[in-house]
């Protein structure tokens, strides 16, 4: 699957914003975060999730500017959620334009920084008869062991998971999501993150301009 080159207004928006923050994930390595949320099978709150994405290395409330930050931020985690429910999901990875190489591990640090939230619930995973779930998880673990150790130079199936990571992420996670989905009585994933309640006639929070109705509020 191709990166995502372009992107929307509202992640341009909250990409400035996570770089004034100075503390908060980089939109690649949150975009990972959030998937990781997304597809643990057991149900993270944004009360718990949210300040680990503004700060990763401290413990205790996210503080924000303005109220707009955590809605933009929460608007991300929607629209992955969504993707993810369609079957659609392509993570944005970041990209060195020198080479054109597509860089996959902040997305995958962040993805991590998501399984260290529920360590043991991940293991459920290695239950499941299906192959395909089984090297969803066993993958993307190992994706995560190379970017915390140094690069063996002997490990070829190390090199060849480095040139294929990029089409093999997407898949993966859509793996884990429809089966954490069929394991979940109450699809608690596809309830929305919410913040505070926005008229639908009032601005938008995202920054388009438009009102909320003909914006974020019509996802």
């Amino acid at each position: 699957m191709p990166p995502q080159t372009k992107l929307p207004p509202y992640l341009r928006q909250l990409e400035r914003v996570l770089a004034r923050l100075e503390t908060a994930m980089l939109l690649s390595e949150l975009d990972g975060f959030l998937a990781g949320v997304v597809v643990c099978p057991e149900m993270i709150l944004p009360s718990e999730w949210l300040p680990v994405a503004l700060d990763p290395d401290e413990d205790g409330d996210p503080v924000l500017e303005h109220e707009n930050d955590a809605r933009l931020i929460l608007r991300h985690y929607n629209t992955v959620l969504r993707d993810l429910d369609r079957g659609r999901y392509a993570p944005l990875f970041d990209i060195d334009t020198r080479h054109g190489e597509v860089l996959w591990e902040l997305w995958i640090e962040g993805f991590e920084r998501a399984m260290a939230l529920r360590p043991e619930a991940w293991d459920s995973f290695l239950l499941d008869p299906d192959e395909a779930v089984l090297r969803a998880l066993v993958g993307l673990r190992k994706l995560v062991a190379m970017t915390d150790a140094p690069a063996d130079s002997s490990d070829e199936l190390g090199a060849l998971l480095t040139q294929t990571a990029p089409d093999l992420i997407p898949d993966w996670v859509q793996t884990l999501h429809a089966e954490r989905l069929s394991n979940s009585m109450d699809h608690f994933s596809n309830a929305p993150a919410q913040s505070t309640k926005v008229g639908r006639n009032e601005p938008c929070p995202c920054g388009s301009g438009k009102k909320y109705k003909k914006c974020c509020g019509m996802n």
